[in-house]
């Protein structure tokens, strides 16, 4: 009997590490997709805005703001910070609309960096993406624990 209980034991954590392993590949392999997916809008809606500014942008596990935008060096590089889990819930429509949006800070940054608001971010993110993108993406940003003080906490009292 302990020698079964032994061997079942094994089996089960044997098949749970395997699982994990998938799932952890699995989830780099989307957050490296969606790396490149961001690199190509990031590129395109740059273009598009006429932002002559470098920006970088990573994904992390957790960003309290949930997709920020960051100066790294003075008005020439950014960097635009994805969290991992809200990211996965995006399509790529969606993401234009969240990367547009961030643009929108990078372009208000560089011209006129003491008018930062969201309500002016969106106003330059309309110029490359509708408002029905922008709208799904304050959907489920609503739909979220949020920050206080971040876009999407904002987003919650309108």
């Amino acid at each position: 009997m302990i020698d079964r209980w032994g061997h079942r034991t094994l089996r089960a954590w044997v098949a749970l590490s395997l699982i994990f392993i998938f799932q952890t590949n699995a989830s780099a392999s989307l957050t490296e997709q969606n790396t490149e997916k961001i690199k190509k809008i990031l590129d395109e809606l740059k273009r598009q805005l006429g932002i002559p500014a470098q920006v970088l942008a990573i994904v992390v596990p957790n960003n309290p703001l949930v997709v920020s935008v960051q100066p790294l060096e003075g008005r020439t590089v950014f960097q635009m910070s994805f969290e991992e889990a809200f990211l996965n819930m995006l399509d790529e429509d969606d993401m234009r609309a969240v990367v547009a949006h961030e643009l929108g800070h990078v372009w208000i940054f560089t011209h006129h960096p003491y008018l930062q608001t969201e309500e002016l971010a969106n106003r330059i993110a309309y110029r490359a993406v509708t408002s029905d993108s922008m709208d799904r993406v304050y959907e489920k940003l609503r739909s979220r624990q949020i920050a206080a003080g971040s876009m999407a906490a904002s987003v919650r009292l309108q």
